[in-house]
């Protein structure tokens, strides 16, 4: 524990507080110089935050796993969402946040011969690529974090960004399952502690993920994604890559943090809610408490509240995705038996994740967790696809929005309240604005990707997932 606080400590310390409450992002004034082990915990803790931070409050608002009840969050569920909601989120989340961490570890560790610093910060940069291209399409990549020789890159195309993923973790893999040939990570390494194979393995998995994204693109994709995970992906809760996160306010996640700084203006969503009370999921008291007729998902006084603890670990990708994952892949491959039992280890997984017993929630799965008497591969795929919404509940919001974009599934109704300044067909949003500091500073860069993609509102869909 002392370790994990000198990180968190030297984490605070080289990164400011931004105006975003509840949201911690890098500084590109940061000091120079860091060594590895200094770097790679600061990369892991803002790659860990970009999950659950502004990013993943406004897409879990989007997709209805939350309802915004007051301030902005009320605005995000009318759909209130413009180029500065997320500006934060682009340039120091991720681009001169965790990104360039990445990039600049990358280059450090060529130079001193430490391939798993390398392979560790390749897989944390494919995973912040794919949550960008996720929410905005084409971005920048080839020519980005060049510092003063590059400072208005040009946006790849998204299905260039795909394979440059693809890419990322394949080259990650391979680092990773070569010998060491350098001190290679330890503590400093806050999730598996420099275990080398329990990363790749994180990577094979992340592959599955990013392949199946593909799955209206590519007819190959559910075949990649098993050939993926059957090469060596996780399947243990142990091989989860978790980040932990801390009891304190200086450590905390940051959806509970939110919900201590600006309580009341986050609550389950409705469609959520009414889903797991319909089918009387026991997962429901995990998620939420009722406090003056409000679905909470954040109370103080509440220990049973699993996504409500500063200390809950979030994974960068969790075994009950990748069993979902697995489970797609063989129904969309005509297999729905094995489906059907990886159906099952999925949500059997997110119960062990939450910390349910086992007689709690057999009678649920053994009534629900099944495709008998569903009469086909759609009906099929939306009794799976909606599970898997309900399981990536504050630990995945881009993933679940992801799957409602390529599925169609669950089957979620806009709110009635729906603004159009940004969305003239008040449907659920397809992308998100480009941030305001684009336009500011990549204007001409900007506006081509706006063109190439069919225009630049929320309701125009992105090339991956129509």
């Amino acid at each position: 524990m002392a370790i994990r606080i000198l990180f968190f400590a030297l984490f605070f310390l080289l990164v400011p507080i931004s105006c975003d409450f509840g949201d911690i992002n890098q500084d590109p004034t940061r000091q120079l110089g860091a060594e590895l082990k200094e770097l790679l915990p600061v990369a892991l803790a803002q790659s860990a935050r970009n999950i659950a931070s502004i990013g993943g409050r406004v897409t879990g608002t989007v997709v209805q796993h939350f309802k915004g009840i007051d301030a902005q969050p009320e605005g995000y569920s009318q759909y209130l969402i413009d180029e500065r909601t997320l500006d934060e989120f682009w340039r120091n989340g991720l681009y001169a946040g965790a990104m360039k961490d990445c990039r600049d570890i990358m280059e450090q560790a060529e130079r001193e011969g430490e391939p798993y610093y390398g392979g560790i910060a390749r897989i944390l940069m494919a995973f912040n690529l794919g949550l960008a291209t996720s929410c905005w399409g084409d971005v920048p990549y080839s020519q980005a974090f060049r510092g003063l020789a590059e400072l208005q890159p040009a946006f790849d195309r998204q299905e260039e960004v795909y394979l440059s993923i693809q890419e990322l973790l394949e080259e990650a893999i391979t680092a990773l399952e070569g010998p060491p040939s350098g001190e290679g990570p330890q503590e400093d390494d806050l999730v598996f502690r420099g275990d080398a194979a329990k990363w790749a393995a994180t990577a094979r998995a992340l592959q599955a993920r990013y392949h199946l994204h593909l799955s209206k693109r590519d007819p190959d994709a559910a075949q990649k994604a098993l050939d993926a995970i059957q090469k060596g992906a996780f399947q243990t809760m142990e091989g989860q890559p978790d980040f932990p996160f801390g009891s304190s306010l200086n450590e905390a996640n940051p959806l509970p943090l939110y919900g201590f700084e600006r309580s009341g203006q986050l609550a389950l969503g409705d469609f959520l809610l009414e889903l797991m009370e319909g089918a009387n999921d026991p997962r429901l008291s995990r998620y939420m408490a009722r406090g003056n007729g409000i679905a909470m998902i954040f109370s103080p006084d509440s220990l049973q509240l699993y996504w409500g603890q500063f200390d809950a670990p979030i994974p960068f990708i969790s075994l009950t995705e990748l069993k979902f994952i697995e489970a797609e892949a063989w129904l969309l491959l005509g297999q729905p038996e094995t489906a059907e039992r990886n159906f099952r280890e999925a949500v059997e997984a997110n119960f062990l994740q939450l910390e349910i017993e086992p007689e709690e929630y057999n009678d649920f799965i053994d009534t629900h967790i099944h495709f008998r008497g569903v009469p086909g591969p759609e009906e099929q795929l939306q009794r799976l696809i909606t599970q898997k919404y309900i399981a990536l509940f504050a630990q995945a919001p881009v993933e679940a929005w992801v799957d409602l974009r390529r599925t169609g599934f669950p089957a979620l109704n806009p709110p009635p309240f729906a603004n159009p300044s940004f969305n003239p067909s008040r449907a659920i949003p397809r992308r998100y604005l480009y941030p305001v500091s684009e336009r500011t500073s990549n204007a001409a860069n900007l506006e081509a990707a706006i063109q190439r993609q069919g225009g630049h509102l929320l309701d125009v869909g992105l090339w991956a997932f129509e």
